[in-house]
């Protein structure tokens, strides 16, 4: 079990007191800087140095996903966390520390000023036991050793870490029915993006909302298990879709409709407007 008290304390304060406990090295950066540096946090990978790096939203406007998931050259894609609230804010951070080890290298935590600045009742958790998957054997017969050394930092971070919790899912109650719609959010969004659900429940509307834990590599598979038997898809996101773009590539067949804007806050408003105008029929 964690060392943290059932307090009221902000997820900035849950997520630095679980790194202070962890032992692990912590670098601080923001969305603007991080792309800066990544070239260093890059050599740390390729040197196996374990390391979590946390980049504060500061302020921006619209989060650009997109520059996260391609810091690194040739493809190589992170592995970015994002907690939606205080708790998650020290369960990912003790994830972090866990996983950087196990890579080893730098694992990265997306905290947002909303939920860094959210104060909750963060009590104890259960230690999930987190254990890499060997990825799929390389075949360098014809790659030189810088291309086979990317490809298979790649192949690493791609594959997903067992006993990591991608994605939280709160299902519609089963009174309504069967679902047919699914919100999924990350993040600050999450809490308008659970509002929304909410309302369109109370309205009689079939809803499941998936949070989601881990931005990048795209948690296909948690996805795709959620999407079965699901007709419509609302991607809550402080962007311009660039997210729900991801969605629509690995289900093509799938209607996704980004609830979100080019600046500021999404709004509960916003995503439940989007529920509503969503087609109720096949």
């Amino acid at each position: 079990m964690s060392a943290i008290e059932p307090i009221i304390i902000t997820g900035r304060d849950a997520l630095e007191g679980m790194l202070g406990e962890s032992g692990v090295h912590v670098a601080r950066t923001n969305t603007t800087d991080v792309r800066q540096r990544a070239p260093k946090f890059f050599q740390q990978l390729k040197a196996g140095e374990p390391n979590v790096v946390v980049i504060d939203s500061d302020g921006v406007a619209s989060l650009d996903v997109m520059s996260l998931r391609w810091m690194f050259p040739a493809g190589v894609t992170p592995l970015v966390l994002v907690p939606s609230n205080p708790q998650e804010c020290a369960e990912l951070a003790q994830i972090a520390a866990t996983a950087a080890r196990l890579i080893p290298g730098p694992v990265f935590i997306l905290l947002e000023d909303p939920v860094a600045d959210a104060e909750a009742i963060v009590g104890d958790f259960a230690e999930p036991e987190l254990a890499l998957i060997d990825p799929p054997p390389l075949d360098a017969a014809q790659m030189d050793e810088e291309e086979a050394e990317l490809q298979m930092l790649s192949a690493r971070l791609a594959t997903p870490i067992r006993g990591l919790k991608a994605a939280a899912l709160d299902p519609c109650p089963s009174e309504l029915g069967k679902p047919e719609w699914l919100v999924i959010s990350f993040g600050e969004t999450s809490q308008p993006a659970a509002e929304a659900v909410r309302l369109a429940r109370a309205d009689g509307q079939r809803v499941n909302h998936l949070r989601l834990r881990q931005l990048w590599p795209l948690p296909e598979a948690d996805i795709l298990r959620h999407l079965m038997g699901i007709k419509h898809v609302v991607m809550a996101e402080r962007n311009l879709g660039q997210y729900a773009l991801e969605i629509r590539r690995i289900a093509p067949e799938m209607p996704v409709v980004p609830a979100g804007r080019a600046t500021g806050a999404v709004t509960s408003a916003e995503i439940l407007r989007r529920l509503q105008t969503t087609p109720r029929c096949c």
